[in-house]
């Protein structure tokens, strides 16, 4: 295994150390028949708390890990360590958590006592290592992160004047604050709304500079919080899990919570080994493998690096750490192994007294299973082998100093950048924050990347007209449907969009001037603390001055009581019937009606948002509604029937079934078809001479993918197309 020592050639006195701990102690033996070791072999500056990590390639036979005493783990200062021996990854990864921690500066030695198999029967190799702990343990001091975070809030106090705030054109379409919310809630606004992909938004709006109550919110497309909780402290990085849970960090204990579909915190995450967890990222895999970064802060003689360097800086690197489903930490990553401090662009003052030369802001499993970091004082994105730690390739833009791609179309790549993910289709995107562009603007960038031929091209990009430059933070997600949600970060308006690929904006969401957001989500959402039975209501063919009331069943999934003690919708045509609230006991359920009586003649949509509302907290159960007026009922409806007309498909999005309605005013030859976003055709639903009146037909897509998809209804010179979404 490929051993790193980033700062021997300009420490000299570790250079030192290191070259006494050669005379002193046992020669490393056997290193280099092992797939991963922790911490790397003949590293410094690790944490006294660390555990230890020995992975060889196959499995150990277990009965020969536990059968004897296996690992001899010695001090120089603190002497022999007792500790626990932990099989984890199907056996093939060996831990040892020492009892009590190594002492600072001192050279911890690791040795196999004996031989021992692995499960088909190999030998494993006997092994021998040291490295050595840092002289001063400054992760356990709190206020040094503290410290870095307060610095960072002066670099964004001293940005506000070249961020884009509102435009003097603003003017909302909805406003959250027509609701009945919290005072202190902030006021966010959908400016435009043109048929955005399903789901819910989920985004913790915060005050930089007025640091009091935050919030948690998930809200429907129309900016009405479906979800809110009022906490006292910043939180970041608030989203669904791929498990289905809900995260976010809290910044009061350093801690990334967990939250259950019912809202319940059921657990929490945070960085172990003597780390303190960073608020930029967690992401928990399906096989429920945790993921989070640390700042590593460490004293560094910069004058030693740099010429008028610091002598006595502090200087934070990047720690990245896997634990297993059991918290085990199985995988750890370490800047100062594989980076060297010079590795930060030119706007990085590395003569500083506080210095950030990687700043890592972002995690992602790539396909193979190897791991993607966001560094973005480095300009970087680098590949990183998650069996050995070995960096696979480095990717950046203009000023990256250890950039492997040659960027096509793009010469300038991205700066400071945000949130890289792997998208379905294989590329790679970034929220392109383009500090060191000339001038800064901010984009979404998706490159097509050549791993074999380090290539890289620019496929698309999105930047807002006008041009908006957020200074930090972001985030860019591929929806399915293809749409893109983009959280704007350091930026205002605007704050989040949802963009189609042809660049076209289906929504625009902005918040005050000083109030931000951190990154931007949507998913698809809907709790269990309470559930209505049907999770629809369709009012079909209401005569014009008439009614049609419906019942909906609301079920209590909780062991307490809860109360619907307000609801909304934004079609008066819609109504509950019964007075509020309505008290539901533990496990019980209670019946509504909801009444609809149309006013013209056409489809309603709407949404019923049944809420329990407490101090600070709204939990929210969304029921779609759809009500139809009888097109025969009213001379109103008749003169619309002398005209062709196609509805809106119902359900939308649907799984696998959706009926589409259509009305023509005379005898015609029709046909309504399907077709893919490509423009392939994909259905025939009609293809007939009918005469003039309502029909109704129904499309099953029960053999095709999830995706967008179009349907067409012609009849003589009219034609009429219409977007739906398949989501299984």
């Amino acid at each position: 295994m490929k051993s790193y020592l980033s700062l021997q050639k300009f420490i000299v006195p570790i250079l030192l150390l290191l070259l006494f701990a050669a005379k002193v102690f046992p020669q490393q033996t056997g290193i280099s028949e092992y797939q991963y070791l922790s911490p790397v072999p003949g590293s410094v500056m690790n944490s006294g708390k660390t555990n230890i990590i020995i992975r060889y390639g196959s499995a150990y036979n277990s009965s020969d890990v536990f059968k004897g005493n296996l690992i001899e783990v010695t001090g120089e200062k603190s002497g022999l360590h007792s500790g626990q021996i932990i099989l984890a990854e199907n056996n093939r990864t060996l831990l040892f958590e020492p009892d009590f921690p190594f002492l600072e500066g001192e050279t911890v030695t690791v040795k196999l006592l004996r031989s021992i198999n692995t499960e088909d029967n190999k030998s494993v190799p006997m092994l021998s290592f040291h490295f050595r702990i840092t002289e001063h343990d400054l992760n356990k001091f709190k206020n040094n992160s503290k410290k870095y975070l307060l610095k960072e809030y002066s670099d964004i106090e001293n940005s506000k004047n070249i961020s884009v705030l509102r435009s003097d054109s603003y003017n909302p379409n909805y406003s959250v604050m027509s609701d009945s919310l919290p005072e202190d809630f902030p006021n966010i606004e959908i400016d435009s709304l043109n048929n955005p992909s399903p789901g819910f938004i989920f985004l913790t709006p915060f005050d930089f500079f007025n640091r009091g109550k935050n919030y948690l919110v998930i809200m429907d497309n129309y900016g009405t919080p479906v979800f809110y909780r009022q906490l006292h402290y910043l939180n970041y990085d608030f989203k669904k899990q791929p498990t289905g849970v809900l995260t976010y960090y809290d910044e009061l204990v350093y801690k990334f919570f967990v939250l259950d579909n019912s809202y319940n915190l059921i657990d929490s995450l945070y960085t172990k080994n003597g780390y303190l967890t960073d608020i930029h990222e967690l992401v928990i895999t399906n096989h429920h493998h945790s993921f989070m970064m640390s700042y590593d802060f460490q004293h560094i003689a910069m004058d030693t690096v740099v010429p008028g360097g610091n002598p006595d800086a502090l200087v934070a690197g990047l720690i990245v750490q896997e634990q297993d489903q059991n918290k085990n930490v199985v995988f750890q990553w370490r800047s100062w192994d594989h980076f060297q401090i010079t590795d930060a662009t030119y706007d990085i003052d590395l003569t500083g007294s506080l210095i950030d030369y990687v700043h890592g802001n972002a995690i992602e499993v790539d396909d193979d299973g190897n791991l993607l970091i966001s560094c973005r004082h480095m300009d970087e994105v680098t590949k990183i082998n998650r069996q050995t730690g070995d960096i696979i390739w480095r990717l950046g833009g203009e000023y990256c100093a250890n950039n492997q791609f040659t960027f096509i179309n793009d010469p300038i790549g991205f700066s400071h950048q945000h949130d890289v993910r792997r998208l379905e289709n294989g590329n790679l995107s970034v929220f392109d924050n383009g500090n060191l562009h000339s001038p800064p603007f901010s984009r979404v960038a998706e490159y097509q990347i050549d791993e074999v031929n380090k290539l890289a091209f620019l496929v698309w990009n999105y930047s807002n007209d006008p041009q908006t430059f957020t200074f930090a933070m972001g985030s860019a997600r591929r929806l399915s449907n293809h749409n893109t949600i983009i959280g704007w970060g350091l930026g205002t308006s605007p704050a989040i969009s949802e963009v189609e690929p042809d660049g076209d904006v289906v929504l625009f969401l902005t918040i005050p001037d000083t109030i931000f957001n951190y990154r931007g989500f949507k998913f698809l959402w809907k709790t269990n603390l309470f559930v209505s039975n049907p999770d629809s209501l369709v009012f079909s063919y209401v005569p014009l001055g008439d009614s049609l009331e419906l019942p909906l069943q609301i079920t209590n999934n909780s062991d307490h009581q809860i109360e619907i003690n307000s609801v909304y919708n934004r079609e008066s045509v819609f109504t509950i019937i019964e007075t509020l609230p309505i008290i539901i006991p533990p496990f019980g359920s209670e019946s509504i009606m909801v009444k609809f009586k149309p006013e013209i003649g056409i489809d309603y949509f709407d949404d019923l948002h049944l809420r329990w509302d407490t101090e600070g907290q709204r939990i929210a159960q969304v029921v779609p509604l759809i009500g139809s007026a009888d097109p025969n009922s009213s001379s109103e409806t008749e003169n619309r029937i002398q005209n062709y007309y196609l509805s809106q498909n119902y359900p939308n999005p649907f799984n696998p079934t959706t009926k589409i309605r259509y009305e023509i005013p005379e005898l015609s030859f029709i046909t309504m078809k399907v077709f893919d976003v490509l423009g392939n055709e994909i259905a025939t639903l009609v293809n007939e001479e009918k005469p003039a009146g309502k029909y109704e037909v129904e499309f099953n897509a029960s053999t095709l993918p999830s995706g967008v998809y179009f349907y067409q209804l012609k009849a003589g010179k009219f034609i009429k197309t219409k977007k739906m979404v398949l989501l299984k």
